[in-house]
């Protein structure tokens, strides 16, 4: 295995200051804690609460994981995270995995066998890790009127490994994932355990966590016949191609908006969401899309009607959101 070096502060940005409460506070990051009594600390976690969401409606939920060094007040911070959850009616919640080198279980049990725990952390950090994550996850459906077909988690770094292999541990839970700049460094048969759509980011110029790394993941993806998107950032590093890239956060929601479980707990096709297409003259109609066609696409309003355009004459985010959909029905079977 090739090794590579993740400095702590590869997660950057600086600290955050969260809203401390213990009410839901809509339209702001709140700075949350709970007793983790395996652990015999207070767990911090941040929380998003969208404006328009109501008790008596299920919500979508984003589990973010943080990467090496980082911590959630960080992570649900990156560019366009809270507006699109805002937008969407997505709530997200971003634990700590304990502390910021858990690794969420991804390295095993215990302290780690790359980069792990420090000689005060406990020796099950990677257990308490993943726990507290189900912790925190477990909190917010208490609380909070989740839809559970519609639960998804992603992550960067550190977090997208964590991604990995919290999405194939706990199956069940997740309507689909999204691991940005993924340090996974385990076995691909891990694959085998993934049972819903997977989007896969990474940056072609990544000094972190080399493209090198991601690749073979991804042709393992396209082996087994994984239903996915991988996309590699031209140019795209580790830090400021996924922390400050509002366009790419909201392709991932995108892709998200396009999944959910089924009664069984197996992924599939929600149906295509309406959203708001802009042309370049400033008109707008809410549709869906039906279908594509080289460089035009077919959409249709709520009442049915049809309508196709060039994907050219619409804004710069409608065309992004068209291409994602393009990549996603190619890999479908």
């Amino acid at each position: 295995m090739r090794k590579f070096t993740i400095p702590c502060a590869c997660l950057f940005l600086g600290l955050f200051s969260g809203t401390l409460s213990a009410q839901a506070e809509p339209g702001k990051v709140q700075k949350r804690s709970y007793e983790f009594k395996e652990a015999d600390k207070e767990m911090d976690y941040a929380l998003y609460v969208p404006r328009s969401y109501k008790a008596t409606k299920k919500a979508p939920l984003l589990v973010l994981l943080h990467g090496l060094g980082s911590n959630p007040n960080q992570v649900i911070r990156y560019a366009g995270i809270t507006n699109e959850a805002e937008e969407r009616g997505y709530l997200v919640v971003a634990p700590y995995g304990y502390n910021e080198r858990g690794w969420y279980g991804s390295q095993g049990k215990g302290k780690g066998n790359f980069l792990g725990g420090r000689p005060e952390d406990p020796e099950n950090l990677g257990e308490l890790s993943e726990k507290d994550v189900l912790n925190v996850l477990g909190i917010v459906r208490k609380e909070f009127n989740v839809d559970p077909a519609r639960i998804y988690l992603a992550g960067h770094s550190m977090g997208g490994g964590g991604t990995i292999y919290l999405g194939a541990e706990h199956s069940g839970i997740w309507a689909a994932l999204a691991p940005m700049s993924p340090a996974y460094m385990g076995s691909h048969d891990i694959l085998n355990d993934i049972k819903v759509p997977m989007m896969v980011v990474t940056g072609d110029k990544d000094t972190v966590v080399p493209v090198q790394m991601v690749r073979p993941f991804a042709q393992k993806m396209k082996e087994m016949e994984v239903k996915h998107i991988y996309k590699e950032i031209a140019g795209g590093n580790h830090g400021s191609s996924i922390h400050s890239n509002p366009e790419l956060m909201a392709e991932i929601f995108d892709f998200f908006d396009q999944h959910s479980l089924n009664a069984e707990g197996a992924g599939e096709e929600a149906q295509e969401p309406l959203r708001i297409f802009t042309n370049k003259a400033g008109r707008k109609i809410e549709a869906r899309i039906v279908g594509s066609e080289g460089r035009k696409v077919t959409i249709a309003r709520k009442d049915g009607k049809t309508f196709t355009i060039q994907i050219s004459s619409l804004s710069e985010a409608d065309q992004n959101y068209i291409a994602t959909w393009v990549a996603e029905s190619a890999t479908e079977p």
